[in-house]
């Protein structure tokens, strides 16, 4: 039906960009009032919104072309989101409950759709193969319940590779032969040698030409995000040469980055977030306009047919999880949550029904029957899996949740931008959600003639860290310190944070001895309580393929053998990388077990060798560009200390100039404390003035800092000239990006009465030491030098938070004024809950 105003339906492209918009932002808002999901939220927007329902809008070109971007996008993830290691390591019954949950459905769902709803052959199969195929909506329930690592859910997890690319392989045939293909041996001869082709194509050419662009191309400006998503359309067009359809490509794609983008990572953050918060939006919303009400409503047929729709798919996935239950010997509620995990309809669904409906295969009855099953099927699963999860975890089936004694704190003592940039990368990566504990960002400045200079350095510095730590959506402490030198202060943070693990960098080119690290390095093996890794990261982590691992004689009796192997396999899962351990004498049971282990173990080679001079031979020989090293320390005052430990580094630094190494030494004590830490309270913009500065066009930048400071202090000239020596300074040594042509410069004043942050605002922008492109908005951050640090820190921290919110980001962009900036600033103070002080 038609809506009676003239205006509808409308046709001006920004005002329905505008109405599509504000349809994403309130479906998740009206879908956690409702308890229901979102995409079932935006499917009924859809529906509402569309041609056959209030025809606010049409399904015009721009909403097919968004739609059928993230028809793809949601099987790009879909293929991103699959644990390969997790699928390695349960296998076998993984294959075989992965087979069980497709062929049950296909088959008795083929059935149902010939002789009960009467379809052709054809139609039948294609609608099988949405029975066969699930998605993992209700995995976020298990790993609440802490039995993600459980049996039952990783055998699940990992059968989800297995059905889907079954399904998606149907659809496929079932799309050539509706577009006129024989099913003939030529015919499968294609499909097959294509299918083949396509896999090895995307599986040697993915990994290969993401590590040579990741390794010369950082992701500032988003040069990496844009790379993945031009690489999976390339691929998933590339699909149509292989007789598959593009989602074929798409999730093949997906599947080989998920090796390559790290989970806790800047470019997985904006990977998920554009595809949850944009193309999937569109194409759930897209799909949702093909519905039609009036035809559901009207039509009994279409009852029968979603009722058939409904009943199959639970009935077919219920036999499939009863089957592979009893073949394994899973009690009945590890056979519930299997079954609850699996039911779930979702992405390849939508997939499979927009294809066929667009084929002429599928009617409006099997598309208003898909969404019914989706609508069913998505709650249902979320109830079981709770439902049975709770009696699972209490069972003491799952794995065990990480006692609260143990604790991961992690600190990073950063000297430049450079190198801090990498170790945060890293401890990103080594961070385990599922521990207490946090990052710990820390700088020590040496007391010397200009302290106050070299505070203002390192808050720099932390506010570089905070903006990294933002882009990534993680949490990091940060501290700036006054020491004597940079290992007493290194020292004493340990203490009084309770760290358990220091990560130190250095620049490389030399050896890692005392030639290398000086007293610093000596101080920190002498007296650091906590263990220690020592880190030259010269290149990307996501570019390494393996990591080599020299394992000296009697490593498994050292003190931090448990949290190393930990974190060796969290490194591993992250980053998709091979372990390979060249160790000294026979393989202790530990190793394999703490590495290769469980569900989430890594793919593990153990290559014994009679002594450690031969380990490290062979090690040497098969290092390769792309190659990350690990070796074993041990502290001057161990039992387990020997002089060719200490000669192991050098070696190794000398030998691989481009090897990224990692050199790990024990904590000093096998009793080491680690009480509870306190959380360092943040700070919110409450006694920090704001003031805006339009500049004219083409000011330079001397002129726009004295214009920005004389605005801010009119009646304190002194104040004010002082202030632009500050900002001159900063711009030229410490320039903070915030954001495309977003620069935050900050400093202390001696006689700043009171914080200030000056918006400044001008055309074409400043070109500042470092920045990738002009910033036409500067942000001046002064506190008073008598003010505690952690102010100025935290000031720091939420001003990093508002600029990467993608939303705020927007609005800023869009900005017509530097007053407009410090209403939206303000508005954050006034409205954020955190912000109340």
């Amino acid at each position: 039906m038609d809506f009676p105003l003239a205006i509808f339906p409308v046709t001006d492209p920004l005002l329905e960009f505008a109405l599509l918009v504000l349809v994403i932002l309130a479906a998740p808002l009206l879908a956690a009032r409702l308890r229901m999901p979102d995409l079932v939220v935006l499917l009924l927007a859809g529906t509402v919104m569309g041609p056959n329902g209030l025809h606010v809008l049409e399904r015009d070109t721009a909403i097919t072309l968004f739609g059928s971007v993230g028809l793809i996008y949601i099987m790009f993830l879909a293929g991103l989101e699959i644990d390969l290691h997790r699928f390695m390591n349960t296998r076998r019954r993984s294959l075989g409950f992965g087979l069980l949950t497709f062929a049950v459905p296909q088959g008795l769902g083929t059935l149902a759709g010939r002789y009960v709803l009467g379809f052709e052959w054809q139609t039948s199969v294609l609608l099988a193969s949405m029975f066969a195929s699930h998605t993992l909506l209700a995995y976020p329930i298990a790993s609440r319940l802490g039995i993600a690592r459980s049996e039952p859910v990783a055998v699940t997890v990992s059968a989800t590779i297995i059905t889907d690319t079954l399904a998606l392989t149907v659809l496929a045939v079932i799309a050539d032969s509706a577009r006129g293909a024989e099913l003939g041996f030529a015919f499968w001869s294609r499909i097959v040698v294509g299918m083949v082709a396509l896999f090895v194509f995307i599986w040697w050419g993915v990994p290969r030409l993401t590590r040579w662009f990741f390794h010369n191309v950082t992701e500032a400006g988003g040069a990496q995000f844009l790379f993945v998503l031009a690489t999976v359309s390339g691929f998933a067009y590339l699909s149509h040469f292989a007789k598959m359809e593009p989602i074929v490509g798409a999730f093949l794609a997906g599947a080989a980055f998920n090796r390559l983008i790290p989970e806790h990572s800047t470019l997985m953050n904006r990977v998920v977030f554009t595809g949850n918060n944009l193309f999937i939006p569109f194409f759930l919303i897209s799909v949702g306009m093909l519905v039609d009400p009036a035809a559901l409503l009207g039509s009994p047929r279409t009852w029968a047919v979603a009722a058939v729709m409904v009943a199959a798919v639970v009935a077919t996935k219920y036999v499939a999880a009863w089957l592979a239950a009893a073949w394994f010997g899973y009690g009945r509620d590890a056979r519930q949550v299997m079954f609850g995990l699996s039911v779930v309809q979702a992405a390849a669904t939508l997939a499979a029904v927009l294809i066929g409906y667009d084929l002429k295969i599928f009617d409006d009855t099997i598309l208003n029957g898909a969404i019914a099953m989706i609508a069913v099927t998505c709650p249902l699963g979320a109830w079981v899996v709770d439902r049975s999860g709770r009696r699972l975890a209490q069972a003491g089936l799952a794995a065990p949740a990480p006692s609260t004694a143990l604790a991961q704190r992690l600190l990073v003592p950063v000297v430049n931008p450079e190198t801090a940039k990498r170790q945060l990368e890293l401890a990103f990566v080594l961070r385990d959600p599922g521990l207490p504990g946090a990052i710990q960002a820390l700088t020590v400045v040496r007391e010397q003639d200009d302290t106050e200079a070299a505070v203002v350095h390192g808050e720099h510095l932390m506010g570089y860290c905070l903006t990294q730590a933002a882009a990534a959506d993680i949490h990091v402490q940060p501290s700036v310190r006054v020491d004597a030198n940079p290992s007493d202060g290194i020292v004493r943070a340990v203490k009084e944070l309770h760290s358990t693990l220091v990560l130190c960098g250095w620049s490389g080119g030399r050896a890692l001895g005392r030639r290398v690290f000086g007293t610093v390095m000596d101080n920190l093996l002498d007296s650091c309580g906590a263990r220690l890794l020592f880190c030259r990261l010269v290149r990307p982590l996501a570019t390494n393929r393996r990591l080599l691992i020299l394992w000296p004689p009697l490593a498994e009796r050292r003190s931090d053998l448990a949290p190393l192997l930990r974190e060796v396999r969290q490194f591993a899962r992250q980053i998709g990388v091979v372990v390979r351990v060249h160790l000294a004498g026979e393989e202790p049971p530990e190793l394999r077990r703490h590495l290769a282990g469980g569900s989430e173990g890594a793919p593990l080679t153990v290559l014994p060798a009679p002594s450690l001079g031969v380990a490290q031979v062979r090690l040497f020989e098969e290092v390769g560009a792309d190659d990350l090293i690990l070796l074993l320390g041990e502290r001057r005052n161990a039992s387990l200390w020997s002089p060719s430990l200490d000669r192991l580094p050098e070696r190794a630094a000398g030998r691989f100039p481009g090897n990224s190494l990692l050199v790990a030494y024990p904590a000093l004590a096998a009793d080491w404390e680690e009480p509870a830490l306190p959380e360092i309270e943040s700070q919110d913009f409450q006694g920090l003035s704001l003031c805006a500065v339009e500049l004219g066009e083409g000011t330079p930048l001397e002129a726009a800092l004295r214009g920005m400071t004389a605005a801010a202090f009119p009646a304190n000239p002194a104040l004010a000239e002082e202030t632009r020596r500050l900002l001159a300074g900063a711009a030229q040594t410490f320039p903070v990006p915030l954001g495309a042509g977003v620069v935050l410069l900050h400093g202390h004043s001696e006689t700043l009465p009171h914080p200030a942050l000056i918006v400044g605002r001008g055309k074409p922008g400043w070109e500042l030491a470092g920045m990738p492109e002009p910033a036409g908005l500067l942000l001046a951050l002064l506190s008073p030098k008598n003010l505690p640090p952690e102010h100025h820190l935290g000031w720091l921290k939420h001003l990093a938070g508002v600029f990467y919110d993608p939303a705020l980001a927007a609005r800023i962009e869009r900005a017509a004024s530097a007053e407009e900036v410090c209403t939206i600033i303000r508005e954050q103070k006034r409205n954020d809950p955190e912000f109340g002080g």
